[in-house]
């Protein structure tokens, strides 16, 4: 433990780094954009179908930029792509802030999902997997961080700032902070690291080739293998998150009980992210790989057999193990298996998946729940989806 604290000490300014880019992340973050539909649908007249097809539109759109765009997290210098994708972020908020046609709110949506989910996060984890070897574990679990703290803090501020001033200031307002805050914190955090953080390395011959074309990642057994896992995990969160309001509306829970199950859900995520650092640095990632929806499974089949309220926060937190465990583990994967020197062309085409992904989610469960279906039958198909997914995992030993 004692070695743990000296890791965290000695590297405390890009640890923090990490860390704050996965909390601002937060604004591009479904659990957070999920607080504005009712007003957004209100506004324009959308139906759950229209508004989450609008939803699915700029997710997938983002999902496909995103391996063109991510790659050159390997070679851009690390404070100018930062910079550039925090700009982005705020225009986005700023589009979405005074849109005054769906295809407005589309192009908001877009940018939110692009540089926010997107890009924020994946420079964070990015950096730590490259940056670091012997301690890889530990630091994508610490930058991973940013991401429960902000599920844990942010609702209810965006909720109370939406009530108090509307959802097109609270928008404005993100859009300021993130200006005020992360502008300069990137500067300072980053001002004293070693050049070979802040330039990445200049990939020779095949390896920028490989950077070059990110698809060539799918030409790798491991790739279809881990894919899967990838893809439910954001397809369900996302789904789950987006509908979660009109879910316990359905069960008769109070909008301020499945509200704050997510801070139960942030603080369980953080914690397993915590635990599952070290385990990974010891074990190995494609050891732990095949066990990380054990939880998720169980959490799901929890929200298919119980109504009662406690088995909202109860199923919340089983889910947040396998996310918060899940993403150290993917994470550190990724490195194990296809190296560190196209890290940000690898984890790109990853979350191209996992954002292609959340755009289905709301998608397919507003067409389920539209066509009559119930959250019963719902969660049924989607656990019986995850054990499958979970047996398809154990393949990875042996790619």
């Amino acid at each position: 433990m004692h070695s743990f604290w000296d890791f965290i000490y000695s590297n405390k300014y890009l640890l923090l780094f990490g860390i704050l880019l996965t909390f601002f992340s937060s604004f591009g973050q479904t659990f957070l954009i999920s607080l504005y539909i009712p007003e957004i649908g209100q506004v324009f007249g959308l139906s759950n179908t229209g508004l989450s097809s609008l939803y699915a539109i700029a997710t997938m759109a983002s999902a496909f930029t995103l391996p063109w765009v991510g790659r050159l997290v390997d070679t851009q210098p690390l404070r100018r792509f930062t910079f550039g994708v925090v700009g982005g972020f705020i225009m986005a908020c700023l589009i979405l802030s005074l849109a005054i046609h769906p295809l407005l709110v589309m192009l908001g949506f877009l940018g939110l999902r692009l540089c926010g989910q997107g890009l924020m996060s994946h420079t964070s984890i990015s950096t730590m997997a490259r940056a670091f070897d012997k301690d890889r574990g530990k630091a994508i679990s610490i930058a991973s961080l940013g991401h429960p703290l902000g599920e844990a803090t942010l609702p209810l501020i965006i909720a109370l700032t939406i009530a108090a001033v509307g959802w097109r200031t609270s928008l404005q307002l993100s859009a300021v902070s993130l200006l005020v805050v992360v502008f300069p914190a990137v500067y300072f955090l980053l001002k004293k690291q070693p050049k070979d953080i802040l330039n990445p390395n200049r990939l020779p011959g095949e390896q920028l080739q490989k950077s070059k074309n990110p698809l060539r990642v799918l030409k790798k057994r491991s790739f279809w293998i881990i894919t899967p896992v990838v893809f439910i995990m954001g397809f369900l969160n996302t789904a789950i998150f987006f509908f979660q309001f009109k879910l316990g509306n359905s069960r008769g829970w109070e909008t301020s009980w499945v509200a704050g199950s997510l801070s139960v859900y942030a603080l369980a995520s953080a914690l397993a992210m915590m635990g599952s650092g070290p385990l990974v640095d010891r074990f190995s990632a494609r050891r732990l790989f095949p066990y990380m929806l054990t939880t998720y499974i169980v959490g799901v089949f929890i929200l298919a057999i119980l109504e009662h309220p406690l088995s909202y926060p109860l199923a919340l937190v089983l889910i947040a193990i396998s996310n918060g465990a899940g993403g150290t583990i993917k994470n550190a994967l990724y490195a194990e298996v296809f190296g560190t020197k196209i890290i940000g062309t690898v984890r790109s085409v990853f979350t191209t998946v996992m954002v292609f992904s959340t755009a289905l989610g709301p998608l397919s469960f507003g067409l389920l729940l539209d066509a009559g279906c119930t959250y019963t039958t719902v969660f049924w198909l989607s656990a019986s989806v995850l054990v499958l997914v979970m047996a398809w995992s154990f393949r990875i030993g042996r790619s």
